[in-house]
């Protein structure tokens, strides 16, 4: 489980606005749903199958990120890369 703090300006991501919010542990509560999605970017972009462990994406409540599903941000994220493929 990463317990560190994420001070990564994508907390502060516009995108991550309207997403539903969510207080599930499975989810990722408390966890960076700025980092969730960025790692959905990273994935849709290379092709790699969507997985996300949201015990691994360290904590944050900062932002329009705060108290939203991680697996949303990650599902969000995903489309955006798959969307920038060339």
């Amino acid at each position: 489980m990463n317990n560190t703090l994420c001070q990564d300006d994508h907390r502060y991501l516009g995108v991550l606005t309207n997403l539903v919010e969510s207080q599930k542990p499975e989810e990722g509560r408390h966890r960076c749903a700025g980092c969730a999605y960025t790692k959905g970017v990273d994935d849709g972009i290379n092709g790699n199958v969507r997985n996300i462990n949201v015990d691994d994406l360290p904590l944050s409540q900062a932002g329009t990120g705060r108290h939203k599903s991680c697996t949303d941000a990650y599902d969000l994220g995903y489309n955006h890369g798959v969307a920038q493929r060339p």
